[in-house]
């Protein structure tokens, strides 16, 4: 009896040890997940500001305003704004890493306590922290910071896009003056194309290097969220139903602002929220100085709140406004999936890491957004 004693009270000693260090993991993934949020819904850029109360509408908020939910493999996920993230749908995998399954994958010892990655070759990323990464991804593209909603997909779905609005009539007694007009929709197909890296990984680095996770995790998701940029921006200036400049509105100076926010309210649209724009026009805007003050000019107070979001992915002389959370949409159809392909590049001593997603952006609601050009053919 003492022997069982003694080997359930080591038993019970040993589950607690695992069940601390394992709540204070899940405890600092949540606080991650938590920074991240944070740092979409704060973002602020010398130009516009945009408030940084609160964090994104919560489920039972989204519920209540008629955005809607899709099912994504037997889970019920709401379209997410800007501020909020996918990570929080999902359990906490508490010992899975990237850096400890590259590990596994070319037959290294692996280096977190308890980890249990013992993988080869193909790998479906745990949903939680292909999620973590997507939220990294959204957290960092232009077209999410400016607000662009984030659709999860199972498979290929189509959505109604808004192309006009049915036309109202006065009606006066006795008068048949009321003549039949009908909204315009049309079908939005999201099957977004695959996004695909290749990372070569030494031997060395990934042995040596005990910050690989954290690198792996930052890389991936800037080198994603860029190309999502790019394909996102093209998307949007290759739509011919978005309004555009008639005429040249300078896209480096405020005063061109001004004059492309004009143009917007004679189409009745609304202030925007957000501006895309080219790196060299957001630097020109910054640096604009009164004649007489010598102060810097900013933005004036009805754009107070606009973000300004400059992004190499856009070409100076070219600037996208407008409402993005209607007008803007990102489709993510898979989770990240990850592979290492062993000796991928044997003759530099290096294997490859390869990491895919299916995402694409779509435009919801082109009437929501104006597209601004310095110089008009």
């Amino acid at each position: 009896m003492s022997e069982i004693k003694e080997m359930l009270e080591n038993f019970n000693t040993a589950f607690m040890e695992f069940r601390s260090k394992n709540d204070a993991r899940i405890l600092a993934l949540e606080k991650q997940g938590n920074a991240i949020e944070t740092a979409i819904a704060t973002a602020q850029f010398p130009g516009g500001g945009g408030s940084s109360a609160g964090s994104g509408l919560s489920i039972s908020a989204a519920e209540g305003s008629g955005r809607f939910t899709l099912d994504v493999h037997g889970k019920k996920l709401p379209v997410l704004a800007k501020g909020d993230r996918l990570a929080q749908h999902y359990k906490p995998a508490s010992n899975w890493t990237i850096g400890d399954f590259v590990r596994a994958s070319m037959g290294l010892d692996v280096r977190a306590e308890g980890a249990s990655v013992v993988e080869r070759g193909t790998a479906l990323v745990p949903n939680f922290v292909s999620a973590q990464i997507i939220d990294m991804i959204r957290a960092k593209a232009r077209v999410v910071q400016a607000g662009a909603i984030t659709i999860p997909i199972e498979g290929k779905t189509s959505l109604a896009r808004i192309d006009a609005d049915p036309t109202v009539i006065e009606h006066t007694e006795g008068t048949g003056d009321i003549t039949e007009s009908l909204p315009v929709f049309s079908p939005v197909a999201l099957d977004p194309k695959t996004l695909a890296c290749l990372v070569p990984l030494s031997l060395e680095v990934v042995q040596d290097s005990p910050n690989l996770d954290q690198a792996l995790n930052r890389s991936i998701a800037a080198a994603f969220a860029s190309k999502l940029d790019t394909l996102s921006i093209a998307t949007l200036l290759a739509d011919a139903t978005i309004p555009t400049s008639g005429a040249g509105e300078a896209t480096d100076s405020w005063a061109g602002v001004v004059a492309a926010l004009g143009s917007m309210l004679a189409a009745d649209q609304d202030i925007p929220t957000a501006m895309i724009c080219g790196p060299g026009d957001f630097a020109a805007r910054a640096g604009e100085l009164s004649s007489e003050t010598l102060q810097y000019l900013g933005p004036p107070p009805v754009l107070a709140k606009m973000l300004d979001l400059p992004t190499s992915s856009m070409s100076d002389g070219t600037a996208i406004y407008g409402g993005f959370a209607a007008g803007f949409g990102i489709a993510v159809r898979q989770e990240l999936r990850l592979e290492v392909v062993r000796w991928g590049k044997a003759a530099y001593g290096s294997h490859l890491l390869v990491a895919y997603m299916r995402a694409g952006g779509y435009v919801m609601q082109p009437a929501s957004l104006y597209i601004q050009k310095a110089s008009v053919s």
